[in-house]
Protein backbone atom coordinates (compact mmCIF):
# COMPACT_ATOMS: atom_id res chain seq x y z
CA UNK A 1 0.00 0.00 0.00
CA UNK A 2 1.42 3.38 -1.00
CA UNK A 3 0.62 6.49 1.07
CA UNK A 4 1.10 10.19 0.33
CA UNK A 5 3.51 10.59 3.27
CA UNK A 6 6.36 8.58 4.73
CA UNK A 7 5.20 6.10 7.37
CA UNK A 8 6.34 5.90 10.97
CA UNK A 9 7.49 2.26 11.00
CA UNK A 10 6.84 1.72 14.70
CA UNK A 11 3.12 2.25 14.15
CA UNK A 12 2.85 -0.40 11.44
CA UNK A 13 1.69 -3.28 13.63
CA UNK A 14 -0.86 -6.08 13.51
CA UNK A 15 -3.31 -3.85 15.33
CA UNK A 16 -3.12 -0.96 12.89
CA UNK A 17 -2.95 -3.05 9.70
CA UNK A 18 -4.78 -6.38 9.43
CA UNK A 19 -5.51 -9.00 6.80
CA UNK A 20 -8.56 -11.24 7.14
CA UNK A 21 -9.84 -14.10 5.01
CA UNK A 22 -13.59 -14.64 5.41
CA UNK A 23 -13.32 -12.61 8.65
CA UNK A 24 -10.52 -14.80 10.04
CA UNK A 25 -7.15 -13.18 10.78
CA UNK A 26 -4.29 -14.14 8.45
CA UNK A 27 -0.93 -13.79 10.27
CA UNK A 28 1.26 -11.46 8.22
CA UNK A 29 4.65 -9.79 8.23
CA UNK A 30 4.52 -6.00 7.89
CA UNK A 31 7.42 -3.97 6.51
CA UNK A 32 7.78 -0.26 5.77
CA UNK A 33 9.98 1.57 3.28
CA UNK A 34 9.38 5.30 3.04
CA UNK A 35 5.74 5.77 2.09
CA UNK A 36 5.17 2.11 1.11
CA UNK A 37 3.79 -0.55 3.43
CA UNK A 38 4.07 -4.21 2.45
CA UNK A 39 1.88 -6.90 3.99
CA UNK A 40 3.15 -10.46 3.41
CA UNK A 41 0.92 -13.35 4.53
CA UNK A 42 2.75 -16.03 6.52
CA UNK A 43 0.72 -18.78 4.83
CA UNK A 44 -0.92 -19.28 1.46
CA UNK A 45 -4.14 -17.33 1.16
CA UNK A 46 -7.19 -19.34 0.15
CA UNK A 47 -8.33 -19.19 -3.47
CA UNK A 48 -11.89 -17.90 -3.71
CA UNK A 49 -12.02 -16.53 -0.17
CA UNK A 50 -13.11 -12.94 0.51
CA UNK A 51 -10.15 -10.98 1.86
CA UNK A 52 -9.99 -7.63 3.62
CA UNK A 53 -7.01 -5.41 4.39
CA UNK A 54 -8.02 -2.93 7.11
CA UNK A 55 -5.99 0.19 7.99
CA UNK A 56 -6.81 2.08 11.20
CA UNK A 57 -5.82 5.50 12.49
CA UNK A 58 -3.25 3.74 14.67
CA UNK A 59 -0.99 3.82 11.63
CA UNK A 60 0.77 7.21 11.52
CA UNK A 61 2.91 9.23 9.18
CA UNK A 62 6.47 10.15 10.12
CA UNK A 63 5.19 13.61 11.10
CA UNK A 64 2.66 12.03 13.48
CA UNK A 65 -0.47 12.53 11.36
CA UNK A 66 -2.84 9.52 11.66
CA UNK A 67 -3.74 7.51 8.59
CA UNK A 68 -7.23 7.83 7.21
CA UNK A 69 -9.06 4.64 8.05
CA UNK A 70 -9.56 2.46 4.98
CA UNK A 71 -10.66 -1.02 3.95
CA UNK A 72 -9.49 -2.85 0.85
CA UNK A 73 -11.59 -5.83 -0.23
CA UNK A 74 -10.55 -8.45 -2.74
CA UNK A 75 -11.04 -12.10 -3.63
CA UNK A 76 -7.95 -14.29 -3.96
CA UNK A 77 -7.07 -15.23 -7.50
CA UNK A 78 -8.77 -18.58 -7.98
CA UNK A 79 -7.09 -19.71 -11.17
CA UNK A 80 -4.76 -22.66 -10.74
CA UNK A 81 -1.29 -22.14 -12.15
CA UNK A 82 0.14 -24.94 -10.03
CA UNK A 83 2.21 -27.70 -11.59
CA UNK A 84 -0.22 -30.33 -12.97
CA UNK A 85 0.32 -34.10 -12.80
CA UNK A 86 2.83 -35.25 -15.44
CA UNK A 87 4.01 -31.67 -15.95
CA UNK A 88 7.18 -32.88 -17.64
CA UNK A 89 5.05 -34.52 -20.32
CA UNK A 90 2.76 -31.54 -20.91
CA UNK A 91 3.10 -30.30 -24.49
CA UNK A 92 0.86 -27.22 -24.31
CA UNK A 93 -1.16 -25.19 -21.85
CA UNK A 94 -3.53 -22.44 -22.98
CA UNK A 95 -5.01 -20.56 -20.01
CA UNK A 96 -6.85 -17.78 -21.93
CA UNK A 97 -5.60 -15.12 -19.51
CA UNK A 98 -6.12 -12.28 -21.96
CA UNK A 99 -4.02 -13.94 -24.66
CA UNK A 100 -3.47 -17.27 -26.40
CA UNK A 101 0.15 -17.82 -25.43
CA UNK A 102 1.24 -21.41 -24.91
CA UNK A 103 2.42 -21.36 -21.29
CA UNK A 104 3.97 -24.83 -21.44
CA UNK A 105 5.23 -25.31 -25.00
CA UNK A 106 5.95 -23.77 -28.38
CA UNK A 107 2.49 -23.69 -29.96
CA UNK A 108 1.53 -20.03 -29.51
CA UNK A 109 -0.61 -19.02 -32.52
CA UNK A 110 0.04 -16.00 -34.70
CA UNK A 111 -2.20 -13.03 -33.97
CA UNK A 112 -3.85 -13.53 -37.36
CA UNK A 113 -4.92 -17.02 -36.30
CA UNK A 114 -6.87 -15.73 -33.30
CA UNK A 115 -10.16 -14.81 -34.95
CA UNK A 116 -12.99 -12.94 -33.24
CA UNK A 117 -12.06 -14.27 -29.80
CA UNK A 118 -12.96 -12.16 -26.80
CA UNK A 119 -12.15 -12.77 -23.15
CA UNK A 120 -14.86 -13.09 -20.56
CA UNK A 121 -15.58 -14.21 -17.00
CA UNK A 122 -14.04 -17.55 -16.08
CA UNK A 123 -15.51 -20.29 -13.89
CA UNK A 124 -14.08 -18.60 -10.78
CA UNK A 125 -15.91 -15.36 -11.56
CA UNK A 126 -12.87 -13.39 -12.73
CA UNK A 127 -13.23 -11.07 -15.71
CA UNK A 128 -11.16 -11.56 -18.85
CA UNK A 129 -9.75 -14.99 -18.00
CA UNK A 130 -11.71 -17.33 -20.29
CA UNK A 131 -12.21 -17.39 -24.04
CA UNK A 132 -15.63 -16.46 -25.42
CA UNK A 133 -16.64 -18.16 -28.69
CA UNK A 134 -19.55 -16.57 -30.57
CA UNK A 135 -20.83 -19.71 -32.33
CA UNK A 136 -20.29 -18.48 -35.88
CA UNK A 137 -16.89 -16.89 -36.57
CA UNK A 138 -14.68 -17.35 -33.49
CA UNK A 139 -11.77 -19.71 -34.01
CA UNK A 140 -8.20 -20.03 -32.79
CA UNK A 141 -5.74 -22.00 -34.91
CA UNK A 142 -2.81 -23.56 -33.05
CA UNK A 143 0.29 -24.31 -35.16
CA UNK A 144 2.08 -27.66 -35.55
CA UNK A 145 -0.80 -29.68 -34.17
CA UNK A 146 0.55 -32.93 -35.63
CA UNK A 147 3.21 -32.84 -32.89
CA UNK A 148 0.50 -33.59 -30.34
CA UNK A 149 0.02 -37.03 -31.92
CA UNK A 150 3.67 -38.02 -32.34
CA UNK A 151 4.02 -39.94 -29.06
CA UNK A 152 1.53 -42.85 -29.35
CA UNK A 153 -0.27 -41.92 -26.10
CA UNK A 154 -2.26 -38.72 -25.59
CA UNK A 155 -4.22 -36.69 -23.04
CA UNK A 156 -6.44 -33.71 -23.86
CA UNK A 157 -7.90 -31.69 -20.97
CA UNK A 158 -10.15 -28.63 -21.25
CA UNK A 159 -12.95 -26.70 -19.56
CA UNK A 160 -16.02 -25.54 -21.50
CA UNK A 161 -19.33 -23.86 -20.77
CA UNK A 162 -21.64 -24.48 -23.72
CA UNK A 163 -24.62 -22.34 -24.67
CA UNK A 164 -27.74 -24.46 -24.39
CA UNK A 165 -29.38 -22.60 -27.28
CA UNK A 166 -26.85 -23.81 -29.86
CA UNK A 167 -27.67 -27.12 -31.55
CA UNK A 168 -24.42 -28.96 -32.21
CA UNK A 169 -20.94 -27.84 -31.27
CA UNK A 170 -17.53 -28.68 -32.68
CA UNK A 171 -15.52 -27.73 -29.62
CA UNK A 172 -12.06 -28.35 -31.05
CA UNK A 173 -10.51 -30.31 -33.87
CA UNK A 174 -7.18 -31.26 -35.40
CA UNK A 175 -7.78 -32.31 -38.99
CA UNK A 176 -11.31 -33.51 -38.13
CA UNK A 177 -11.35 -37.33 -38.35
CA UNK A 178 -7.69 -37.38 -39.42
CA UNK A 179 -6.42 -36.22 -36.05
CA UNK A 180 -8.86 -35.73 -33.20
CA UNK A 181 -11.95 -33.68 -32.50
CA UNK A 182 -14.48 -33.25 -29.72
CA UNK A 183 -18.12 -32.81 -30.64
CA UNK A 184 -21.41 -32.24 -28.80
CA UNK A 185 -24.43 -33.75 -30.56
CA UNK A 186 -27.11 -31.49 -31.99
CA UNK A 187 -29.75 -33.01 -29.69
CA UNK A 188 -27.46 -32.78 -26.64
CA UNK A 189 -27.80 -36.54 -26.04
CA UNK A 190 -24.14 -37.40 -26.62
CA UNK A 191 -20.56 -36.21 -26.88
CA UNK A 192 -17.61 -37.90 -28.52
CA UNK A 193 -13.88 -37.64 -28.95
CA UNK A 194 -12.86 -38.96 -32.36
CA UNK A 195 -9.21 -39.99 -32.63
CA UNK A 196 -7.02 -41.22 -35.49
CA UNK A 197 -4.93 -44.32 -34.72
CA UNK A 198 -2.27 -46.35 -36.55
CA UNK A 199 -2.22 -50.15 -36.67
CA UNK A 200 0.64 -52.63 -36.90
CA UNK A 201 0.65 -52.36 -40.70
CA UNK A 202 1.12 -48.59 -40.57
CA UNK A 203 -2.44 -47.92 -41.72
CA UNK A 204 -4.41 -45.16 -40.01
CA UNK A 205 -8.09 -45.26 -39.11
CA UNK A 206 -10.33 -43.27 -36.77
CA UNK A 207 -12.50 -44.44 -33.90
CA UNK A 208 -15.11 -42.66 -31.78
CA UNK A 209 -15.12 -42.72 -28.01
CA UNK A 210 -18.83 -41.95 -27.77
CA UNK A 211 -20.48 -41.07 -24.47
CA UNK A 212 -24.29 -41.11 -24.65
CA UNK A 213 -24.90 -41.66 -20.95
CA UNK A 214 -27.01 -44.76 -21.57
CA UNK A 215 -24.85 -47.23 -19.67
CA UNK A 216 -24.65 -49.54 -22.69
CA UNK A 217 -21.45 -51.63 -22.84
CA UNK A 218 -20.28 -54.72 -24.71
CA UNK A 219 -22.21 -56.81 -22.20
CA UNK A 220 -25.66 -55.31 -22.83
CA UNK A 221 -25.87 -54.48 -26.50
CA UNK A 222 -23.06 -51.96 -26.93
CA UNK A 223 -19.98 -52.03 -29.13
CA UNK A 224 -17.47 -54.85 -28.62
CA UNK A 225 -14.80 -52.68 -27.03
CA UNK A 226 -17.00 -50.68 -24.64
CA UNK A 227 -16.01 -51.79 -21.16
CA UNK A 228 -17.44 -48.90 -19.13
CA UNK A 229 -20.28 -46.47 -19.76
CA UNK A 230 -21.86 -44.29 -17.08
CA UNK A 231 -25.67 -44.15 -17.09
CA UNK A 232 -27.07 -40.63 -16.55
CA UNK A 233 -30.48 -41.10 -18.17
CA UNK A 234 -32.38 -40.75 -14.90
CA UNK A 235 -30.65 -37.40 -14.27
CA UNK A 236 -31.72 -35.95 -17.63
CA UNK A 237 -29.02 -37.11 -20.04
CA UNK A 238 -25.54 -36.00 -21.03
CA UNK A 239 -26.34 -32.45 -22.09
CA UNK A 240 -28.48 -31.61 -19.11
CA UNK A 241 -26.17 -33.20 -16.55
CA UNK A 242 -22.84 -31.94 -17.84
CA UNK A 243 -22.85 -29.34 -20.59
CA UNK A 244 -25.85 -27.08 -21.09
CA UNK A 245 -25.05 -23.64 -19.68
CA UNK A 246 -22.62 -24.97 -17.07
CA UNK A 247 -18.87 -25.43 -16.77
CA UNK A 248 -17.61 -28.94 -17.48
CA UNK A 249 -14.09 -30.36 -17.27
CA UNK A 250 -13.44 -32.87 -20.07
CA UNK A 251 -10.40 -35.13 -20.20
CA UNK A 252 -9.74 -37.74 -22.86
CA UNK A 253 -6.82 -40.16 -22.70
CA UNK A 254 -5.38 -42.89 -24.87
CA UNK A 255 -2.82 -45.21 -23.30
CA UNK A 256 -0.83 -47.04 -25.97
CA UNK A 257 0.48 -49.60 -23.46
CA UNK A 258 -3.01 -50.75 -22.43
CA UNK A 259 -4.91 -49.78 -25.59
CA UNK A 260 -7.52 -48.02 -23.46
CA UNK A 261 -9.31 -44.87 -24.60
CA UNK A 262 -11.01 -43.16 -21.67
CA UNK A 263 -13.23 -40.12 -21.23
CA UNK A 264 -13.60 -38.29 -17.93
CA UNK A 265 -16.02 -35.48 -17.10
CA UNK A 266 -15.58 -33.44 -13.95
CA UNK A 267 -12.89 -35.79 -12.69
CA UNK A 268 -14.98 -38.95 -13.06
CA UNK A 269 -14.60 -41.73 -15.62
CA UNK A 270 -17.69 -41.86 -17.84
CA UNK A 271 -16.63 -44.00 -20.84
CA UNK A 272 -13.84 -46.46 -21.66
CA UNK A 273 -12.99 -48.42 -24.80
CA UNK A 274 -10.54 -51.35 -24.93
CA UNK A 275 -9.07 -52.03 -28.37
CA UNK A 276 -7.84 -55.44 -27.23
CA UNK A 277 -11.48 -56.55 -27.35
CA UNK A 278 -11.82 -56.03 -31.10
CA UNK A 279 -12.09 -59.24 -33.11
CA UNK A 280 -8.71 -60.89 -33.89
CA UNK A 281 -9.18 -60.23 -37.62
CA UNK A 282 -9.93 -56.52 -37.20
CA UNK A 283 -6.89 -54.29 -37.91
CA UNK A 284 -7.89 -52.09 -34.97
CA UNK A 285 -6.92 -54.98 -32.70
CA UNK A 286 -3.31 -54.18 -33.62
CA UNK A 287 -3.41 -50.42 -32.97
CA UNK A 288 -0.06 -49.18 -31.69
CA UNK A 289 -0.92 -45.57 -30.89
CA UNK A 290 -2.39 -42.28 -32.06
CA UNK A 291 -1.25 -40.78 -35.36
CA UNK A 292 -2.02 -37.62 -37.32
CA UNK A 293 -3.10 -38.52 -40.86
CA UNK A 294 -4.25 -35.12 -42.07
CA UNK A 295 -2.61 -32.53 -44.30
CA UNK A 296 0.82 -31.50 -43.06
CA UNK A 297 1.19 -28.68 -45.57
CA UNK A 298 -0.65 -25.44 -46.10
CA UNK A 299 -1.88 -25.07 -42.55
CA UNK A 300 -3.79 -28.34 -42.53
CA UNK A 301 -1.98 -29.34 -39.36
CA UNK A 302 -3.39 -26.55 -37.18
CA UNK A 303 -5.49 -27.43 -34.15
CA UNK A 304 -8.72 -25.45 -34.36
CA UNK A 305 -10.31 -24.27 -31.14
CA UNK A 306 -13.99 -23.66 -31.80
CA UNK A 307 -14.35 -25.88 -34.88
CA UNK A 308 -13.69 -29.37 -36.28
CA UNK A 309 -10.65 -28.41 -38.37
CA UNK A 310 -8.52 -25.46 -39.37
CA UNK A 311 -9.38 -23.07 -42.16
CA UNK A 312 -6.53 -24.03 -44.50
CA UNK A 313 -5.99 -27.22 -46.54
CA UNK A 314 -9.01 -28.91 -44.99
CA UNK A 315 -9.44 -32.68 -45.05
CA UNK A 316 -13.24 -32.35 -45.01
CA UNK A 317 -14.37 -30.09 -47.85
CA UNK A 318 -18.11 -30.24 -47.19
CA UNK A 319 -19.95 -26.98 -46.62
CA UNK A 320 -20.85 -28.02 -43.06
CA UNK A 321 -17.14 -28.51 -42.32
CA UNK A 322 -16.13 -25.11 -43.68
CA UNK A 323 -15.20 -22.67 -40.89
CA UNK A 324 -16.10 -19.81 -43.22
CA UNK A 325 -19.72 -20.98 -43.10
CA UNK A 326 -21.22 -19.18 -40.07
CA UNK A 327 -24.13 -21.64 -39.98
CA UNK A 328 -21.91 -24.65 -39.28
CA UNK A 329 -21.52 -26.15 -35.82
CA UNK A 330 -19.03 -23.58 -34.53
CA UNK A 331 -18.62 -23.80 -30.77
CA UNK A 332 -20.69 -21.28 -28.82
CA UNK A 333 -19.75 -20.66 -25.22
CA UNK A 334 -16.67 -20.30 -23.06
CA UNK A 335 -13.44 -22.28 -23.10
CA UNK A 336 -10.58 -22.35 -20.63
CA UNK A 337 -7.44 -24.15 -19.45
CA UNK A 338 -6.61 -26.45 -22.36
CA UNK A 339 -3.79 -28.88 -21.55
CA UNK A 340 -2.30 -31.46 -23.92
CA UNK A 341 0.06 -34.22 -22.74
CA UNK A 342 2.13 -36.78 -24.63
CA UNK A 343 1.16 -39.47 -22.10
CA UNK A 344 -2.12 -40.83 -20.79
CA UNK A 345 -2.94 -39.48 -17.36
CA UNK A 346 -4.12 -42.14 -14.95
CA UNK A 347 -7.55 -42.05 -13.36
CA UNK A 348 -6.00 -40.80 -10.12
CA UNK A 349 -4.06 -38.09 -11.97
CA UNK A 350 -7.20 -36.90 -13.74
CA UNK A 351 -8.98 -36.67 -10.39
CA UNK A 352 -6.03 -34.69 -8.99
CA UNK A 353 -6.07 -32.28 -11.94
CA UNK A 354 -9.81 -31.76 -11.63
CA UNK A 355 -9.58 -31.12 -7.88
CA UNK A 356 -6.88 -28.52 -8.50
CA UNK A 357 -8.77 -26.71 -11.28
CA UNK A 358 -12.39 -26.83 -10.16
CA UNK A 359 -14.01 -23.65 -8.75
Amino acid sequence: VTFDKDIEASTATSSSVTLKANDVDVPSTITVSGNTLTLKPQRNIAAGANHTVAITSGLAAANGAPAAEAQINFKAYGRVNAVPPQSGNQLSYFCFSGDMNDAAGTHTPDDSDVKNLTYTTDRFGYEGLAGDFNGSTTMVEIPNGEQYMAHKSLTISFWIKTKGTKNGNYVLGLGATKGFHFEIGSDWSWVKLVTQYVDANGLADSEDNLFSGTGITKDNGGWQGWTFHKDVQAQGGVGSVYFQDKWAHVVHTYDASTKLATMYINGEKVKQTDFDLWSPTDPKRTITGVKFAGNLTGGGNKLALGFIQGSENRVLTYNWADPANPFSYHFQGQMDDIRIFKVALTEAEVATLHAAEKP
